[in-house]
């Protein structure tokens, strides 16, 4: 019965809208626990220490940032958002949320940990841009020198001024694997509020066969966390995870052979 839901799932999941030719773009995110709100990282516990502001502190962070890395980076970033991007790609807290256009890639995402919890992917049609440059990241409108410009400036994010949907240049071999996608709220401290979001729910004892599943079509820990970090992620997920959490039995046998 399990594998017959888990294949009912398969074919839902391969339905989704992932191609998208002349219209907006399907993107998509998955949470290993699907009571997890969409909510940045920033905005998570933050509302009542801060005043309802999250202004100083996301300077702060960033601020300190840029100074302990610039010394670092060969091409430091050119524009706020790209130093944002730079940032949550190291797992800094930001108003960032991370979404893909790869569907595999978000069921990855779905499915990495939290074998215990249901976990559910994201997924939607909205305009993506990579102009990011004209936008302010506060206020996800256009910048007060892009506003003032006497070319009229079409508007090429419908829900801008509450949140839009950036997609980095795809200068780094995780966002080109992950396909990378963000979403920025001016509202970090609440979940995005899109109307025509949609859910596909991902039981949680089928994670294990999932992951097994993505590794075959090459949607890896190694793929998905390219170097030498995302090697070592993935020998411990397949190799040392299903033995610690009593998936996978493993014996040893040893012979001792004497010679009289």
């Amino acid at each position: 019965m399990t594998e017959q839901t888990l294949e009912h799932f398969w074919q839902e999941f391969f339905a989704l809208p992932h191609i998208s030719p002349g219209g907006p773009d399907s993107i998509f995110r998955g949470v290993t626990d699907l009571n997890h709100q969409l909510i940045p990282s920033i905005g998570r516990n933050t509302k009542e220490n801060t005043y309802g502001d999250i202004e100083t502190l996301e300077e702060d962070i960033l601020n300190e940032f840029k100074r302990l890395t610039v010394p670092l980076l060969k091409n430091p970033p050119k524009s706020e958002f790209e130093w944002l991007f730079l940032a949550q790609h190291y797992g800094l807290p930001t108003r960032l949320l991370d979404w893909s256009s790869n569907p595999l890639v978000a069921l990855f995402f779905a499915t990495e940990r939290n074998d215990n919890k249901d976990g559910c992917i994201y997924y939607l049609k909205h305009a993506v841009t990579d102009q990011y440059d004209l936008f302010d990241y506060k206020t996800v409108t256009y910048t007060k020198e892009q506003a003032a410009t006497p070319v009229g400036i079409f508007s090429i994010q419908p829900h801008q001024g509450n949140f839009i949907f950036v997609r980095p240049r795809y200068t780094d071999e995780r966002y080109i694997n992950q396909k990378s996608v963000f979403s920025c709220p001016k509202d970090p401290f609440n979940p995005l509020n899109i109307s025509d979001i949609k859910t596909i729910t991902i039981k949680s004892f089928w994670k294990p066969e999932i992951r097994c599943r993505l590794r075959m079509l090459g949607i890896s820990t190694s793929f998905i966390y390219p170097g030498l970090a995302g090697i070592a992620a993935e020998i411990k997920s397949h190799q040392f995870n299903p033995v610690a959490n009593g998936h996978m039995q493993i014996m040893t046998l040893r012979a001792e052979l004497k010679l009289s």
